[in-house]
């Protein structure tokens, strides 16, 4: 039991040590001994098991010298505490919604992959949120959630079958089982393109029109797929403001 504790109170300071590193240029062996609270022999040794695992570390020789990591290096696991993980997310969020990094793709594929290894209490906290979030969009623009387009993409990342719960241009609510394509950022609006079961065609869904989808455990396989970003510009041909548009296609 005793040796169990030590391996797990090794690697919890070896992370400690990561994330110091990364938090500024250059640390002296006594500034990080003292931060996490052992010996300068044992921070020596640690930095030694560092560089094993492939870690670019420097040193500067003397009783004065520092560690650092080197620039240019190939970027080992990124290590944050819960308020700079929860800080991350909300920035993607920010980014994913209003454009400001200009690939909003990109930035929401980002959150989706971080929100996978994020624990559960910080993902209560994002959820929290999103409950809470209100954000002021521009005249008839519409607006997803955050949280919804995250289990968008999920449903697209994983291939499985989802009941998908949606209020077509009428305002009239309906429920459709669809198998899950692409994610599409066109004219500052998502759409969720799939293909509806039932009517046995491919659909792009606005984003904002989703109410809520749940998997249903049917593994998908796609045929005959279209090209999701050609599916959703048809739709700007249709009308102003058109909830899907449809191409025929077989049934999966």
């Amino acid at each position: 039991m005793g040796k169990t504790r030590n391996v797990i109170s090794t690697s919890a300071r070896l992370l400690r040590l990561v994330s110091l590193l990364a938090a500024q240029p250059s640390w002296t062996n006594a500034e990080l001994a003292d931060r996490i609270d052992v010996t300068e022999r044992t921070v020596r040794r640690d930095i030694a098991k560092l560089r094993d695992l492939g870690y670019a570390i420097e040193s500067d020789p003397g009783p004065w010298g520092g560690y650092r990591l080197r620039a240019g290096s190939t970027v080992p696991p990124l290590i944050l505490d819960d308020e700079e993980a929860f800080a991350v997310a909300v920035g993607l969020c920010e980014a994913a919604l209003g454009g400001a990094l200009g690939g909003e793709r990109a930035a929401l594929s980002a959150l989706l992959k971080l929100r996978q290894v994020l624990p559960r209490r910080i993902i209560d906290r994002l959820d929290e949120r999103d409950a809470a979030f209100v954000a002021a969009a521009r005249a008839e623009e519409p607006h997803a959630m955050p949280g919804l387009l995250l289990e968008l993409a999920a449903a697209c990342r994983e291939g499985v079958r989802v009941r998908l719960s949606y209020v077509d241009w009428e305002g009239r609510g309906t429920v459709r089982d669809v198998d899950p394509y692409r994610l599409v950022h066109a004219e500052r609006r998502w759409y969720f393109v799939a293909r509806d079961v039932t009517e046995g065609r491919w659909r792009a869904f606005r984003a904002d029109a989703v109410g809520g989808l749940r998997p249903l455990g049917h593994p998908v396989e796609v045929v005959d797929a279209p090209d999701p970003a050609l599916l959703v510009s048809r739709s700007f041909g249709a009308g102003s403001n058109p909830p899907t548009e449809t191409v025929p296609g077989k049934e999966v």
